[in-house]
């Protein structure tokens, strides 16, 4: 019976699966198919309070404005960075943008892809959070010239690591807040324990995006330089995360990254292939400056920080301003700002960026269906009167025994493939770790860092995820060949967290923090 009540409560997740990968159909038709199984559910075999019909269509109608809603706030920030793509291919500044990133990372465009794929997502999730490094480095790859898919799975895989952290740390500090107010860790042991796990994601991620958008053969002459970006990304993400703390970890672990690569193109020689080799027209006089072809995302690293960090700052009672209609809304505007800024500095006229404006809606309103969908899905297995995630997450912590740091992970990324958020993902199942952490004799620090890890890692395969990229570029429909990119890349960072998890709990670090 157990058996049977696990499969029915895991089932929506493997319709979802099922739907996009195997049938290979779009996320648009497999979300509503996937929701209404859910609510067949909720009102039949999870209805564990005995709801009546009427009382479980209170509870469903609520969860079902506040997907729409939570969803509409998403595909703002989608509208926003799909503008920014349409401005520059609209106005042909696209061109003069690739040849400046060419200029400034070197020639050679797996250099670029490091760059643009992980470090900037990486300075962007700390500055902001909420989805925006995917949804802002996916186009910036594809206007340098990348395939639309791969740009979409780097871009994911980019967000992988410093999502434990988010903007300005609120992961970690919110989702360890059980821990903390327990008197069983602190905010700053959270973050260094976290970051002991993420450092060694960061050292392999390179290589995993030079495969995924170049195979075996882009690894020629490059090796040299990913090496030196992994271990330098995940030597700082592991200084600033023990040694600082979690409000800068990513922010600072994304600029500093940023600088030492350059600093390496400039005075390290790499033999570049001409496949491989970006290769800019001499002869061509550039349409726009550096400046003002860069200038939308010139803006966002300018103001998304600023606004980030500087209204809560000068500001009473800023931050809880800022979140007034949720954290998203403040990123999804802003990025809308830097759009219509850029398009400014651009010289495009008014009629001209509302015809931007007009096309790019036409494009986002399929994702509303979809995001609003999975949304809704995902908080009914959440609720209480379901139990649904609580009955997957506890029968796979049941059959961990010994093994349950690594099931921590498992769950963590668990968690937020179905809510998007490694933040939701923690709140949900932070204190339970710590109760079977303590039950089994394990540290709950190091338990919590793997759910942690876990949480940030989900974000990859997260459908919820995939459909904004997807949309950013205009490949709403393609979510399955993106998934196909992303799921072995999950994996193998999967099993390589699930180890760290399991030995830093029994061997290195059992009494970390005690």
């Amino acid at each position: 019976m157990e058996f049977i009540n696990f499969i029915m409560a895991i089932s929506p997740i493997i319709l979802v699966l099922v739907g996009i990968l195997i049938l290979k159909k779009p996320a648009m038709k497999v979300a509503p198919v996937a929701l209404i199984w859910t609510m067949l559910l909720a009102f039949t075999y999870f209805n564990i309070n005995s709801l009546t019909f009427k009382e479980n269509v209170v509870v469903l109608d609520a969860l079902l404005w506040k997907g729409i809603k939570e969803g509409f706030k998403i595909v703002l920030m989608v509208f926003g960075a799909f503008v920014i793509l349409n401005t520059l291919k609209y106005t042909g500044a696209i061109e003069d943008v690739k040849n400046t990133v060419a200029r400034l990372s070197g020639q050679d465009r797996r250099v670029q892809l490091i760059v643009i794929g992980m470090m900037v997502p990486i300075f962007l999730e700390g500055a902001a959070g909420a989805g925006a490094p995917a949804a802002i480095a996916a186009p910036f790859l594809v206007a340098l010239g990348f395939d639309p898919i791969t740009a979409i799975a780097v871009a994911l895989l980019g967000d992988a690591t410093p999502c434990s952290w988010g903007g300005a740390g609120l992961t970690t500090i919110n989702g360890g807040a059980s821990l903390v107010e327990a008197g069983i860790s602190t905010n700053a042991l959270n973050s260094a324990m976290v970051g002991r796990i993420h450092m060694f994601g960061a050292m392999i991620i390179p290589f995993i995006m030079v495969a995924i958008a170049f195979g075996r053969k882009g690894f020629k002459g490059i090796v040299p330089y990913l090496c030196y970006a992994g271990v330098t990304t995940g030597t700082v993400m592991f200084l600033l995360s023990n040694f600082v703390g979690p409000e800068v970890t990513s922010m600072g672990t994304g600029l500093i990254s940023i600088l030492l690569s350059v600093a390496y193109v400039k005075f390290v020689p790499i033999k570049t292939p001409e496949e491989y080799t970006y290769k800019i027209d001499k002869n061509s006089k550039a349409k726009y400056s550096a400046f003002r072809a860069m200038s939308p995302y010139i803006y966002m690293l300018v103001l998304l920080p600023a606004v980030r960090y500087g209204v809560p700052a000068f500001v009473e009672n800023g931050f809880a301003l800022m979140c007034t209609f949720g954290y998203i809304v403040w990123v999804d505007v802003v990025i809308l700002i830097c759009g219509v800024l850029g398009a400014m500095t651009l010289s495009v006229k008014r009629k001209e960026l509302f015809e931007i404006f007009k096309g790019t809606a036409k494009g986002v309103v399929p994702v509303l269906i979809t995001m609003g969908s999975l949304l809704v899905l995902s908080y009914i297995m959440q609720a209480e009167s379901t139990g649904m995630m609580s009955l997957i997450a506890n029968d796979i912590a049941g059959l961990a025994g010994m093994l349950y740091p690594a099931a921590a992970v498992f769950i963590g990324s668990l968690g937020s493939f179905m809510t998007g958020t490694g933040l939701g993902s923690n709140i949900m199942f932070a204190g339970m770790h710590t109760e079977a952490a303590t039950a089994l004799g394990m540290n709950p620090i190091t338990v919590f860092a793997g759910q942690n890890a876990g949480a940030s890692l989900g974000n990859l395969i997260c459908p919820n995820n995939t459909v904004a990229a997807c949309a950013t570029v205009g490949e709403v429909g393609n979510e399955s060949k993106v998934m196909f990119r992303t799921l072995p890349a999950f994996a193998i960072i999967l099993v390589e967290y699930m180890i760290l998890a399991t030995v830093y709990t029994v061997v290195l670090f059992p009494n970390f923090g005690m």
